[in-house]
């Protein structure tokens, strides 16, 4: 009974990554609202360090396969113990730990009609709680990876499960974002 459980749980999990991967692709085929250009790019970063990548499957094709080939994987030890029968199913649950930070496999940041990548994951705007913009100054955490990224600004979604964190190097783009989220966070 209890193999019973771990397995219907763990099937539970791969299902939902699974949904949640195959729903990222969905909606890189759509077009953004921003990033609409390569300006658009430069002044939006997931990672301090570079700018985003645009939020297309060409320029991401490393980050998904290594999600899918995680994903397989899973599969691939689940079947394994399966029909293995010295297999420990909590060994199993230590499998997860690489698919639960693969949310920062993707260096993407795009804005959609019906919600945002930040990631590797796709929040709808029902989801969105509050967002806040942070100064970079001379202590905070991404100050000195470069100079656009000391004079910018760190943008904070809060949603329900969590929050995404990036860095908006434009007070332009700044202004833009804002707006965007404002009217989200008002009609969630």
């Amino acid at each position: 009974m209890m193999k019973l459980i771990f397995e219907v749980l763990f099937l539970l999990i791969v299902i939902y990554y699974s949904y949640h991967y195959i729903f990222l692709i969905a909606q890189m085929k759509k077009p953004a609202l921003i990033p609409f250009d390569r300006t658009d790019l430069k002044t939006v970063r997931k990672f301090p360090q570079k700018s985003a990548d645009a939020p297309v499957i060409s320029k991401n094709k490393l980050g998904l396969t290594m999600y899918a080939v995680m994903l397989a994987f899973l599969i691939a030890m689940f079947i394994f113990g399966k029909y293995n029968m010295k297999f420990s199913w909590t060994y199993l649950y230590l499998l997860f730990i690489p698919l639960i930070n693969a949310k920062d496999l993707l260096n993407v940041f795009a804005v959609y009609d019906d919600g945002f990548i930040s990631g590797s994951k796709f929040v709808p705007w029902k989801k969105l709680q509050s967002f806040h913009f942070k100064k970079i100054d001379l202590n905070h955490k991404y100050y000195g990876y470069s100079q656009e990224v000391n004079e910018g600004y760190e943008l904070i979604l809060k949603t329900k499960m969590g929050s995404h964190s990036l860095v908006v190097t434009e007070k332009e783009m700044k202004e833009r974002l804002a707006c965007i989220f404002e009217e989200q966070v008002k009609e969630g």
